[in-house]
Formats: C-alpha cells, structure tokens, sequence
C-alpha cells in the first residue's frame, strides 16, 4: 500500500509556450494566418547577446530574412501556432524550426486529404520525439478529423502572434476593433 493516496500526481507548472519533450506530443493548431490579429504566424529567427551575456532571439517577417553572417548563426524559418497542448490539456504557443517537422507539416497541409488541421473540425497532430541535441529525430503523425473535445474551446484566450517580430509578449496586448484600427478620420 502507498503512503500517497491513489489518484496523486505532482503538480506541474504549465507555460504559455508548448516544448516538444521525448515521447509523444499531440496538439491541435487552434491558430491561423488569416486571423486579426493573427494567431499563427512564418518567418525567419536569429540568435542575438543581451547586455548580461544571454541569448535573446530575434525574428524577422518572411520577406525580411536578414543576409547571411548578420548574426553568429545563420537565421533560421521558423512557424509559430496557437494550439490545444492535448496531453497538459492546455492553450499555448508552439514555435517550430526544425526543418524536418516543418517540411512533413508542409506535406500534410498541402495534401488534399489532410489540408486545414486548424479548429474544431480539423485534427490532431502527434509529432514523436526521440534522442537529444543533434542526435533528435522526429516523426510526425497525423491523427484522424475529430471533433474538439467539450470545453476546449472555452481555453483559448485572446493571443497576437505580430508580437514575435517586435520582443513583446503575445499574450500582452490590447484587442482593438476594426474601427479603432483605422484610426482617426476614416
């Protein structure tokens, strides 16, 4: 018999920012390009110092990709979505760079039996992670159209992904309506 009681389990702390960890990470991309203001955004990121010797990144629009040897290293693509984290249960961002998940997802969303995965009539996206640092491999699995599960919805909250490419934070922003969006005398 334990000394803990039968359904504990430590409390885990759960960020705004999904990171893809060994074994299985399954979500749902609840953003989308065409949102205002958007909740899934491309473009390019690079690695900068900040005044205390830490790594601060820098990111750039698509048509923005700085010219090589502008940083120590060269600036990678990148995708960042909104997403339902399925397995923490939870709403947050995830930042993709790895050329191998991004290039499959590209596969998939171009593929007219996949397409859209966004939203509650898409699906889940189970990417597998297996080894550390260089050694890290991928594999990403598509998961069939289902529905979103009761009160999933009810987790997103208001997000502006054009804060990666100005350092804010994306969860940090004032929502504006169109009208005040066109500013004063239109």
């Amino acid at each position: 018999m334990s000394f803990l009681p039968q359904d504990y389990s430590p409390p885990t702390t759960v960020g705004n920012y999904m990171k893809l960890m060994p074994g299985a990470n399954r979500f749902r991309i609840m953003g989308s390009f065409n949102d205002k203001p958007p909740t899934a955004v491309m473009g390019w990121e690079a690695w900068d110092t900040n005044e205390e010797g830490g790594r601060i990144p820098v990111r750039f629009r698509m048509a923005d990709c700085p010219p090589k040897g502008s940083f120590e290293e060269d600036a990678k693509h990148f995708m960042a979505y909104t997403v339902y984290n399925v397995g923490l249960k939870t709403f947050q961002i995830l930042q993709l760079t790895q050329k191998s998940i991004l290039d499959e997802l590209n596969k998939m969303f171009s593929d007219s039996d996949w397409g859209n995965p966004s939203g509650d009539e898409g699906y889940d996206i189970e990417i597998f992670r297996v080894g550390e640092g260089k050694e890290t491999k991928y594999q990403v699995q598509p998961k069939p159209r289902a529905k979103l599960p009761v009160g999933v919805a009810e987790l997103v909250r208001p997000v502006n992904l054009d804060a990666f490419f100005t350092g804010e934070d994306p969860f940090e922003f004032e929502l504006k309506s169109e009208e005040e969006d066109k500013g004063p005398g239109f």
